[in-house]
C-alpha cells in the first residue's frame, strides 16, 4: 500500500473510543530558573453555567475516593495479543470523540460530540447541545453520566489530585467541578487544546496564543507565537512551567523550505525558560526532513513526553534536542524503531524530557513497514502521548500498512480483519523503551485514527475517530449503534 500523502485529508465519519486498563544517554538544553511556587486560587470560582438536570456526585460515586478500580494483570506473551473485557460502539453515527482522561476516582472522562448515547443520567449545563463529556467507570462497562455542553468538546484533562476537569470547546475553555455537573468558571474564545496542572494552573490554546489561568479562572499570562503553528500545550505545576509544541516553516542553509519542530517551556507569566529543537536553519546541515512536535503531555511519572512526526530519516530528531551537533539518546530495538529505508514517509518520534531543565532523557522512532516492498518504511503518525506512574509510554495515531505483527493482532482470542486503509494504533513501551508491551490496532475491516490516550491510577484509555466503520466488537454493554466505540481490558502490573 502507498504511504499516506503528506497533506493527508482529515479522517471523517464515525468515532471510536478505546479504553484500556493498566497498572496504576543525555544532553542538556538551557536550564530553567529555580522552581516557581504553586499558584493559589486568589480569585473566586465563577460559575459559567447551571446544571439543569444535576445528578449529585455522591449519589453516583462521582468524584469520590478511588473505588472499583480495575485490577492490573501481567503483560501478554505477545504485544499483538489483548483480551478486552468490553467492546461496543457509543451513540449514533456522525459523533466525534476527541479526548479522554482518567479522574482521581478511576473514572473515564471522554469528550467530543455525541448523540443518542444509551444509558446513564444526563446533566445539561447552560443551553446544552451535541457537545458532551461522558463519565464511565474504570472498566468501561458502566456509563455514569452524560454531561451536555453547548460547544463541541475539542480536548479535556482532569486535575490530579483535585478532580476538576478542564475542557476546551469551540465556544471557550471551562473548568468543571469533579462531579462534572457544574462549571467553576468559563472564558470565551474557541479553544483547541487544554491542560491543567496539579495546583490548578490551566493553559488553553487558541490559534497561536496560549492563555494561562489560575484555579479560580484569573488570567496569569499569555504566550503569543505569531508565524508559528502551535499544536499542543501541557502544564507542570511542580516546576511552574507551561509547555508549548508545534513547528515553524522556514528556509535557509541547505533546507529551503523546511518545517522545524519546537518545544518551548514558559513560566506562568509567559517568559521563555528553555527551548528544545527549534534550531536555526543554518545549523541544520543536511537535516532537511520536515519535522513537527504534534503532542506534548506530562506523564504520571512527572516526566514530560513528546510525540512528533518527521518526513524521512535526515531529521532533527536524530540529533540532540538541545544541540544538533550531538546524537540524540535514541533507543533502537529493530527495524520498526530504526529510521532506515524511509524515503519521505512520515513516521512517529517519541521522546522523554526532564520538565524543569528541558534535558532530553530518551527517544525512539516508531515506523511502519511494507513487507511486500523490501520492508520499505511507510507512514505512521501520532495524535496522542502520555506515560503511567512507572514511566511506560503510551502513544497512538494512524498507520498505513503495516505495524509490526499486524497480521497477528488478536483481540479476545480472534484475529482481526486485514488492513483496510488506515489503522488506529496504540503502542505501549516499557519505561526503558526496549520492549513493546502492547502494539495493536482496533480496526477490524474499517479505518480510523486514535485521537487521545490517558493513563493513571490503574486505568488507561484511548479514543479513536472512525473513518470507516469496522472496529473490534467484544463483550460488555452497548451504549449506542455507531459513532463511538469502546473497549476495555485489565492492564499491566
Amino acid at each position: 500500500m502507498p504511504a499516506i500523502p503528506r497533506s493527508r485529508r482529515r479522517l471523517a465519519a464515525g468515532v471510536a473510543l478505546v479504553l484500556l486498563s493498566v497498572g496504576c544517554g543525555t544532553d542538556a538544553s538551557p536550564r530553567v530558573d529555580g522552581p516557581v511556587a504553586a499558584p493559589t486560587s486568589a480569585s473566586p470560582a465563577r460559575p459559567g453555567g447551571t446544571a439543569t438536570a444535576a445528578s449529585p456526585g455522591a449519589r453516583a460515586g462521582l468524584g469520590a475516593a478511588p473505588v472499583d478500580c480495575p485490577q492490573p494483570g501481567a503483560a501478554a506473551r505477545s504485544p499483538s495479543r489483548l483480551t478486552p473485557t468490553a467492546g461496543a460502539y457509543l451513540g449514533r453515527a456522525g459523533g466525534v470523540a476527541t479526548a479522554v482522561d482518567v479522574t482521581p476516582a478511576c473514572q473515564l472522562a471522554v469528550g467530543g460530540r455525541f448523540t443518542a448515547v444509551a444509558g446513564g443520567p444526563v446533566t445539561t449545563i447552560g443551553r446544552g447541545g451535541a457537545g458532551a463529556v461522558l463519565l464511565l467507570d474504570g472498566t468501561g462497562r458502566r456509563l455514569l453520566r452524560t454531561v451536555r455542553l453547548a460547544g463541541a468538546v475539542e480536548d479535556l484533562e482532569a486535575r490530579r489530585p483535585g478532580g476538576e476537569i478542564a475542557v476546551a470547546t469551540d465556544r471557550g475553555v471551562m473548568l468543571l467541578d469533579p462531579t462534572a455537573d457544574r462549571v467553576r468558571w468559563q472564558r470565551g474564545g474557541a479553544a483547541g487544546r487544554v491542560a491543567v496542572g496539579s495546583a490548578g494552573t490551566v493553559a488553553a490554546l487558541r490559534g497561536s496564543t496560549v492563555t494561562v489561568y489560575d484555579l479560580g479562572g484569573a488570567t496569569l499570562g499569555r504566550v503569543a507565537l505569531p508565524g508559528r503553528t502551535v499544536r499542543d500545550v501541557a502544564v507542570d505545576d511542580r516546576s511552574g512551567l507551561v509547555f508549548v509544541s508545534g513547528f515553524r516553516q522556514t528556509g535557509g542553509g541547505r533546507c529551503v523550505p523546511v518545517q522545524i519542530a519546537y518545544l518551548h517551556a514558559y513560566d506562568r507569566r509567559g517568559k521563555l525558560r528553555w527551548r528544545a529543537y527549534d534550531h536555526p536553519a543554518d545549523r541544520l546541515g543536511d537535516l532537511c526532513a520536515d519535522s513537527r512536535a504534534d503532542r506534548v503531555a506530562m506523564g504520571r511519572d512527572g516526566r514530560l513526553y513528546l510525540a512528533g512526526e518527521t518526513a524521512g530519516g535526515n531529521t532533527i530528531f536524530s540529533r540532540s534536542a538541545g544541540d544538533p551537533g550531538r546524537a540524540a539518546p535514541n533507543v533502537v530495538t529493530d527495524d520498526f524503531s530504526r529510521a532506515s529505508n524511509t524515503a519521505d514517509a512520515h513516521y512517529t518520534y517519541l521522546a522523554r524530557f526532564d520538565p524543569a531543565s528541558g534535558r532530553q532523557l530518551a527517544g525512539q522512532v516508531v515506523i511502519s513497514r511494507i513487507d511486500s516492498k523490501g520492508d520499505r518504511g511507510n507512514t505512521i503518525t501520532p495524535l496522542a502521548v502520555t506515560a503511567d506512574e512507572s514511566g511506560r509510554i503510551y502513544a497512538g495515531g494512524v498507520s498505513a500498512y503495516q505495524i509490526a505483527g499486524r497480521s497477528q493482532v488478536t483481540l479476545g482470542g480472534r484475529r482481526l480483519a486485514p488492513y483496510a486503509g488506515g489503522d488506529a494504533w496504540v503502542l505501549v513501551l516499557s519505561a526503558d523503551l526496549r520492549r513493546r508491551l502492547t502494539w495493536v490496532v482496533f480496526t477490524d475491516g474499517g479505518a480510523g485514527v486514535v485521537r487521545g490516550v490517558a493513563v493513571a491510577g490503574g486505568v488507561a484509555a484511548a479514543v479513536a475517530q472512525v473513518d470507516k466503520v469496522g472496529f473490534w466488537r467484544g463483550p460488555g454493554p452497548s451504549f449506542g449503534t455507531g459513532g463511538g466505540y469502546l473497549a476495555a481490558w485489565p492492564g499491566l502490573r
